[in-house]
């Protein structure tokens, strides 16, 4: 989280699930879940109207009737997507058409502002969508979103990681009623390169519904260490001090107001929020530290976990000279609020959300330093164009749907 505009393009670890290895790392560079003083905010786009352009009777006539006489709707490795260009857009999405096991292949190439938008079709809970990408060289993938319906993230896949060959980078089952999906592809390769991509989408149907685990939240107050892409951070017990000479002797209480304002932001979500004074969590748990100094950044966690895979990942909070990028010094109430909010922010990332244009959201990286003093939550709000393109996250859906009590 950057400590002025909060777009920072920073490095850091990020975990998928996948068949293979549910506990995959991938290092990440130029990702988003650091916000970095030194980048300005950019402007914020919206997701947009989306067009709707049906398929052309005959093309439609003709498919139909290649389904009802029994022939392969597009299951094989060999069979070509439809003929013309891919949908842009959810209003203009091509369809995929998957075979009586629910595959189809995907063999296309995206120019540099190109998005490639398929419509997966309609899916019930306990669907289970897997897609697989191979980039023709290297491991660069295009950026993937599954969107919802109304254009809210199912799931992500930034592009970045893994290893050269084809890999399972999206594999999520559908837990509530959503529709349909939409598989959405931007090319996030550099240098206005236009990019290959072959791969393929399964949904297997009627999947068991995986119960999401309890996730403990501890913000350590006590001291400690954490490995960052970065490098590695030792953190001494917190002192309102080291903020700011002017917040000597306020440790207790700015302490006590970062917890409440974390609570505060997670109420409502099953995340159970404890502190280091409270006693030892029974469970795995996450951990937020507080301390250090970074020139750059207010905090910065380890990964964005997409499906909390890991509950047992890191972040922290630079706390010391932390009221440095305020034009005015804050209150000691009011540096509180604004080290809670960073601190939700980060837990966000360790639960698997991405960045967002909206300064009323706590995944917001848009922002100026000031947005940090004011009540900040988690809700449905535009991802950053930095994340995808269009779409929207909404962040309460996707804590409930990866966090159980």
């Amino acid at each position: 989280m950057p400590r002025a505009a909060r777009s920072g393009i920073r490095p850091h670890r990020i975990k998928y699930p996948s068949p293979e290895n549910l506990r995959r790392e991938y290092l990440l560079v130029n990702s988003h879940n650091a916000i970095d003083l030194s980048v300005p905010a950019p402007h914020r786009e919206s997701t947009g109207v989306f067009a709707s352009r049906g398929f052309a009777p005959a093309l439609l006539a003709l498919a139909m009737l290649v389904c009802a006489t029994g022939l392969n709707c597009g299951g094989s490795m060999d069979t070509p997507l439809p003929p013309g260009p891919i949908g842009s857009s959810l209003g203009t999405a091509t369809r995929l058409l998957l075979d009586d096991a629910g595959f189809a292949a995907l063999n296309s190439s995206l120019a540099p502002s190109k998005v490639d938008v398929y419509d997966l079709g309609p899916v019930q809970p306990g669907d289970r969508v897997r897609v697989a990408l191979e980039p023709p060289v290297g491991t660069l993938r295009p950026k993937t979103a599954v969107l919802d319906f109304d254009g809210v993230l199912f799931t992500y896949y930034s592009g970045q990681g893994g290893a050269a060959g084809l890999q399972t980078i999206i594999d999520a089952v559908v837990t509530q009623a959503t529709g349909k999906l939409f598989l959405c592809l931007a090319n996030s390769a550099a240098n206005n390169v236009t990019q290959a991509y072959s791969g393929s989408v399964e949904i297997l149907r009627s999947e068991p519904i995986p119960t999401p685990p309890p996730q403990i939240l501890l913000l350590n107050f006590a001291g400690g260490s954490i490995m960052l892409p970065e490098g590695n951070f030792t953190v001494l017990p917190f002192n309102a001090a080291d903020i700011d000479a002017n917040y000597a002797g306020m440790t207790a209480a700015i302490k006590m107001k970062i917890a409440d304002v974390v609570r505060e932001n997670f109420e409502g979500t099953p995340v159970q929020v404890v502190t280091s004074d409270d006693p030892p969590p029974a469970g795995p748990f996450s951990t937020i530290e507080f301390g250090a100094f970074s020139a750059t950044l207010f905090g910065i966690s380890q990964d964005v976990d997409q499906e909390n895979v890991d509950r047992c990942d890191d972040a922290i909070v630079f706390t010391n000279d932390f009221d440095k990028a305020f034009a005015v010094q804050p209150t000691a109430d009011g540096i509180a609020t604004a080290i809670g909010n960073v601190a939700a922010h980060e837990a966000g990332h360790l639960l698997g959300l991405n960045h967002t244009s909206d300064v009323t959201d706590l995944m917001d990286t848009t922002g100026s330093a000031s947005t940090l003093l004011a009540d900040q939550d988690f809700k449905t709000a535009n991802l950053h164009p930095n994340i995808f393109p269009f779409g929207k996250q909404d962040g309460p859906a996707l804590i409930a749907r990866v966090v159980g009590p």
